[in-house]
Order: C-alpha cells, then sequence, then structure tokens
C-alpha cells in the first residue's frame, strides 16, 4: 500500500464507519449505538479481519486527531452565552473538579493494581480523564502506554455518555450544573458533546469542568512524575 493510499485509507475509513454509527443511531435512538462505538467496533473488525496493522490505519486517521483541537476551541462558542452561569458556580465548580479530577487520577491506578496488573498498565489509567492528545503525553511522562491510555479514555468518554447520563436522569439529578461537572470530569469530549444534544447549560459547565480537569491532571503528573 503506497503513501497516498495509506492516508486516505485510514481517513476515509474513519469518516465512513462513523458516517454508518451516525445513521444508526439516528434510526434506531440506542444509547449503545452512539456513533463513536459503531465507529470503533467496525474499525477494530475491519482491521483485524484485513490483517491491517494499526500504525497503517493511522497514519490516515491522525486528520481526525488533529482536528480534535479546532473542535475543542468550537465548544467555546456555546460557552460564551452562558458564562453568566459558570461565573455564579464557579466556586462549586473549582471544588468538583478538585475532588473528582484527583480521584479519577489514582482510582484506575489503585484498581488495575488491585486486579493484579503491572506497573505499566496501572500507570496508564492515570491521565485517563484528560482528552485524548493530552492523555498520549501524559502517558509517556508517567510510564505509561501510550496506545492502551487512548482505550482507557475512549471507556472513560463512552462510559461517560452511555452509563453516566442515564444515572444522573435516573438519580433525578437535573441541576445543569451538577450533570455538567460530573460529565466533564468523568468524560471529557465525548461526554460533553452528548450533553450538547440536549442542553447547551450542561454542555458548557462540562466544557469548562473537562478543561480544568486537563490541567488539574496535567498539574499533577508534572509534579509527581517529570
Amino acid at each position: 500500500m503506497n503513501m497516498g493510499i495509506t492516508y486516505l485509507f485510514g481517513a476515509l475509513l474513519t469518516l465512513g464507519t462513523y458516517a454508518i454509527g451516525i445513521g444508526l443511531y439516528k434510526r434506531y435512538k440506542k444509547t449503545w449505538l452512539q456513533p463513536l462505538i459503531v465507529a470503533t467496533v467496525l474499525i477494530g473488525a475491519m482491521l483485524l479481519v484485513a490483517d491491517i496493522p494499526y500504525d497503517t490505519y493511522m497514519k490516515g486517521a491522525n486528520l481526525w486527531n488533529w482536528l480534535l483541537g479546532p473542535a475543542v476551541v468550537a465548544l467555546a462558542y456555546p460557552l460564551y452565552f452562558n458564562l453568566p452561569m459558570v461565573k455564579k458556580y464557579f466556586g462549586p465548580i473549582l471544588l468538583g473538579v478538585a475532588g473528582g479530577g484527583l480521584f479519577g487520577l489514582f482510582s484506575g491506578y489503585l484498581l488495575t493494581k488491585w486486579l493484579g496488573a503491572d506497573t505499566a498498565v496501572a500507570t496508564s489509567t492515570i491521565p485517563k480523564n484528560a482528552t485524548t492528545p493530552i492523555a498520549i503525553e501524559l502517558s509517556e511522562m508517567v510510564g505509561g502506554i501510550p496506545s492502551l491510555t487512548v482505550v482507557y479514555v475512549m471507556i472513560a468518554g463512552i462510559g461517560g455518555a452511555v452509563l453516566g447520563i442515564p444515572i444522573l436522569d435516573k438519580l433525578g439529578i437535573r441541576h445543569p450544573v451538577a450533570r455538567g461537572l460530573s460529565i466533564g470530569i468523568a468524560s471529557h469530549g465525548f461526554g460533553t458533546a452528548k450533553l450538547f444534544e440536549t442542553s447547551d447549560r450542561e454542555g458548557s459547565v462540562s466544557t469548562v469542568a473537562y478543561i480544568l480537569t486537563a490541567i488539574l491532571i496535567t498539574v499533577v503528573c508534572t509534579i509527581f512524575f517529570s
């Protein structure tokens, strides 16, 4: 496979499977048919069946990783219109990020160690609540396995959207700050995008929460692991 086809393959495979996911989700409205879940399963299956190395696929798929930056910046647009609410509750948001962020930072590590995982596997969980680009860099810093960290990041994001939001609904938690804060800390951009589907207020709080959580995780990892 020459270089041009390699780049085109990864980019189009990602786009195509995600489009299929969107179509299935719009038609059946099932939480477990989130486009990211569908795309991940389809891509994994196709790579396994065709015996295509993951690195080959990622040469083209990295285009979408690069676009994560502009996508995050775009979240500032709805946030701007909800700044009064964010300012009003900024103190509780900071406290929530401090507590939830630190808990998320070490809970995965302690759990995986308790289950008998080796140190590299356990430390790969430490940056799981940061966004993917940050988590990859931090994984290398703390001695983890970046590719495994990406899996943990996806599990955190998908878990928040698929399980976290329904749990909040079942518990009757309706306040936009409480909902946005919990999902933003635990599920970063993916959970935030899911909240924006139903509420700009919840999504805006979640945006602030996951950005602050990423900053907190970066600072803690830099202090203790650099």
